[in-house]
């Protein structure tokens, strides 16, 4: 009987997924109307999307469970949706969920696309919400300086001019900062002076863009969510998963370390030549540091002395675009992205054209999926 009890007991644990005691310090709404009361009124939510038998849920819910005593203060709250509970099949595909966990947050009342994909320890999400929701931004107050401030190739610049920090739209401003941190710089401009507010965004390779909505979080945040995706961002091995999860085809920039010209022209040519295929979400262009990135060079024959070159992977397979020069030729970067893309479609003869990025996929080490499975 003893042996019979260890070999269940070993069985449930290597198990992908088994039953653990509930837990009571994580909101847990029993449908929408429900979920949509726990919200109302909350700066931050931090929302697990789960199931309450899998093992990967349930790691993390004890890491969650400790989190609510550091935010007693606040107007942070901590939830648990069921995506096998028929009450929440629908929120959690609107939601676009296709793994356990999935840790999204609702913030001033609006569902954050991305979701949280940082280490999970009670420290680093701490540090995360802690930057979210106390955010401090750069104040200036000399204009003259604001062809000083940073902007860089991978983010983009978000000023604010304002009469004051009392003001209303600086408030807003200041709160999605800490949204977009990680995607742009955010500064503000205080002077008694500007008693128009005006947000803009700078970008080193298409210029400026002024912000011509409302003074509306809902509105601000939409702009900003658009504006701050950068239209070729770098991709590495931290945002590796997030880039690669859709399996939106990728048109990659291999370049040099310290050549920021190449990543500025592709950029122009990408605005210029593509920008449709991105916005109907058919390509997703980025640039990669070819050092960082020298085995998937290795693996479609090419080197550092190659460089700068681009590459459309579409998971299926890939070609080769090595002669850069041709991005300034009108309409070449559109055919060679139109080629690629049809011949994605070409069932697959050559082993080794195959692409190496599956690797980077999201892994059943940190992850139960469901819904709709990776399949290499």
């Amino acid at each position: 009987m003893f042996s019979l009890t260890l070999v269940i007991f070993m069985a449930l644990v290597s198990a992908d997924c088994f039953f653990v005691h509930e837990h009571h310090n994580i909101a847990k709404p029993q449908d929408i109307d429900s979920l949509r009361s726990i919200l109302k009124g909350r700066e931050l939510a931090v929302i697990q999307f789960g199931t309450s038998k899998c093992r990967h849920s349930n790691h993390l819910q004890h890491t969650l469970n400790e989190l609510p005593q550091y935010f007693q203060k606040t107007q942070v709250t901590f939830l648990f949706v069921d995506c096998k509970s028929e009450n929440f099949t629908a929120y959690c595909q609107d939601n676009l969920i296709t793994k356990f966990p999935t840790v999204k947050m609702v913030y001033l009342g609006v569902h954050m696309k991305t979701e949280y994909r940082g280490q999970r320890n009670v420290r680093a999400i701490k540090e995360y919400i802690d930057i979210l929701i106390n955010n401090e931004v750069p104040i200036l107050t000399d204009v003259t300086k604001l062809d000083e401030i940073r902007v860089d190739k991978n983010h983009r610049c978000v000023m604010g001019f304002f009469p004051s920090q009392s003001h209303e739209m600086f408030q807003t401003f200041k709160k999605i900062s800490g949204v977009f941190h990680k995607q742009c710089y955010f500064y503000a401009f205080i002077n008694d002076v500007q008693q128009v507010p005006i947000i803009a965004i700078r970008d080193t390779a298409l210029g400026d863009e002024v912000y011509t909505g409302q003074n509306d979080v809902n509105a601000i945040f939409t702009w900003a969510r658009e504006n701050c995706k950068s239209l070729v961002p770098e991709m590495n091995f931290e945002n590796a998963e997030e880039m690669i999860e859709s399996k939106t085809p990728l048109l990659i920039l291999y370049r040099n370390s310290t050549d920021m010209e190449s990543v500025n022209q592709f950029t122009k040519a990408v605005n210029s030549e593509i920008r449709d295929f991105i916005q109907s979400n058919d390509i997703k262009a980025v640039h990669v540091d070819g050092a960082t990135f020298r085995n998937a060079l290795r693996f479609a024959d090419m080197t550092m002395e190659d460089l700068p070159l681009i590459q459309i992977d579409t998971f299926r397979t890939y070609n080769l675009l090595t002669n850069f020069t041709e991005v300034f030729q009108s309409g070449n970067l559109r055919k060679f992205v139109k080629e690629s893309l049809e011949q994605s479609g070409v069932e697959l003869k050559d082993e080794d054209r195959k692409s190496i990025y599956l690797k980077l996929q999201p892994s059943s080490k940190r992850y139960s999926f469901y819904g709709r499975f990776w399949k290499g």
